[in-house]
């Protein structure tokens, strides 16, 4: 590695390096920190011009760090806590306080959100920012510890998320008692009839949604309770690097929100559909249909808090229609 100038530096390529390391897909980077893909291709090439290596090796399933990259993760994410940290302290001393968000959501959902939330900002002349990263079981000791303020959370009870913390409220805001099966364009499953039986005849990729400690999908839960041999080829708790990996191979698997088309519909050679009402009730018939929930803590309410809250639900409505 050669000689780093600290004029080299620039926030924005660490920031991204770190999203990168963590998520392992340039894809679900671009949409958490609301960049257009080519300007994250741009600050990764930035990067390992200053590091002098190559830092990310592409693979079929998204990007994998490499063994320098692993080293120097942790003191380029806390070069980039520090600046969020100056951040904040630059807002408690400043006169007119901007208040910030941070808001924890699974990846199809908040797809649509920070374009629609600023555009909501700006015409209500609210005086905040936000920041949106995907959801996963750390986010809720992340909304007890004040870290996240807002989180759109799927679990089967409420009493889940409500006995982790007292403080801790949660707001349901719909079942999710459908299914949607994602695979490659050209998947055979596409030309035969799509039950859950045939489902559990091909590699199944679990993308767990719940944030609890629940290990097993509703599906996989399924299979077990009826004796149906599933192939679980492996389980992902967001959805980095889900799409690269089933537009190469003969795996399948299955989301509750119906909000993937909008994301299918940029991606190329993927497809999804709708499995049918007969199959998806068969399923929960048997197995407790899960929900997703705004949970926030109450001891730590900020201004605006509320307003913010009313947004994310209307847009929630939209996009899982």
């Amino acid at each position: 590695m050669r000689d780093i100038s600290f004029s080299d530096l620039d926030l924005l390529s660490l920031n991204i390096l770190v999203h990168l390391y963590e998520s392992k897909s340039a894809t679900s980077v671009s949409h958490q920190l609301n960049i257009p893909a080519p300007k994250i291709s741009r600050c990764l090439k930035h990067a390992r011009e200053i590091f002098g290596n190559e830092l990310f090796i592409r693979k079929k399933h998204g990007l994998v760090p490499n063994e320098f990259a692993g080293k120097i993760y942790p003191i380029v994410k806390e070069i980039v806590e520090c600046s969020k940290n100056l951040q904040k302290l630059h807002g408690e001393n400043s006169v007119e306080l901007t208040h910030h968000f941070e808001i924890a959501s699974p990846d199809l959902i908040s797809y649509t959100f920070p374009k629609v939330l600023l555009t909501s900002i700006r015409n209500a002349g609210k005086d905040m920012s936000f920041n949106i990263s995907t959801c996963t079981r750390n986010s809720i000791d992340s909304i007890v510890t004040g870290e996240v303020n807002i989180g759109l959370c799927c679990c089967n009870m409420i009493e889940d998320i409500k006995d982790i913390d007292e403080q801790l409220e949660a707001i349901p805001l719909k079942k999710l008692n459908k299914l949607f099966l994602i695979c490659h364009h050209e998947h055979p499953i596409l030309k035969q009839e799509i039950t859950l039986e045939s489902i559990a005849e091909y590699p199944f990729v679990n993308v767990n949604v719940d944030v609890t400690k629940q290990k097993m999908s509703p599906f996989q839960a399924y299979c077990h309770l009826n004796g149906i041999q599933l192939n679980t080829e492996m389980d992902l708790s967001s959805l980095s690097g889900l799409f690269e990996y089933l537009r190469s191979t003969q795996a399948v698997a299955l989301l509750p929100y119906s909000s993937i088309y909008n994301m299918i519909n940029s991606t190329h050679n993927l497809h999804a559909c709708r499995i049918s009402d007969v199959e998806s009730e068969r399923l929960y018939m048997q197995i407790k249909v899960p929900t997703l929930y705004l949970v926030y803590n109450k001891a730590k309410a900020e201004p605006n808090q509320q307003w913010l809250s009313t947004q994310i639900q209307g847009l929630v409505n939209t996009a899982l229609h």
